[in-house]
């Protein structure tokens, strides 16, 4: 018994501190999508929410298409790749930086154990933009906006599954 609560302790510490969860996007609308992820520290004031972890993919994702990012320093290898991550740190004493996770820089765990998915700006080719995600700060208290539409009628939806996101687009 003293065995199995051990590992209890040390599955529930690594779940705790582990790098935030996945991020995946389906788009069944008829537009392709480019879009601004966002990721923050659900711990800080609402001021300044740092560190503050923001990337965008190389290419939109097409209609009918879905993407998973499961961790920021694995998104270049999915369709589309998110290559690189600009990183706000300064007010945790880390410098901010630009981090290449294609080119193997990767993202430490100072800054990936304590942030987890914050938002994402949908940018559709027929212009249109969409907005979603919860505000910086209130990981728990469900303020924020998690689905909208735009005036041609695309909708899309930001749900929770845990500490992973889904985002529905219709």
């Amino acid at each position: 018994m003293k065995n199995i609560s051990a590992f209890l302790l040390l599955l529930i510490g690594t779940f705790a501190y582990a790098q935030m969860g996945s991020m995946t996007i389906y788009n069944f609308s008829t537009q392709s999508v480019t879009y601004r992820l966002v990721g923050t520290n659900d711990n800080s004031q609402p001021i300044d929410c740092q560190p503050i972890v923001e990337g965008s993919p190389a290419f939109s994702l097409a209609p009918a298409a879905m993407v998973a990012y499961p961790q920021y320093n694995t998104s270049y290898l999915s369709t589309p790749p998110i290559n690189q991550w600009a990183v706000i740190s300064e007010a945790i004493g880390i410098p901010g930086q630009t981090y290449n996770v294609s080119g193997g820089i990767a993202i430490g765990t100072a800054i990936t154990s304590i942030t987890s998915w914050q938002s994402i700006d949908l940018n559709f080719a027929n212009g249109e933009h969409i907005q979603l995600g919860r505000d910086c700060g209130y990981v728990n208290s469900h303020h924020g906006a998690f689905n909208g539409s735009t005036a041609s009628g695309i909708t899309a939806t930001w749900n929770y599954l845990g500490n992973n996101v889904v985002v529905f687009i219709n």
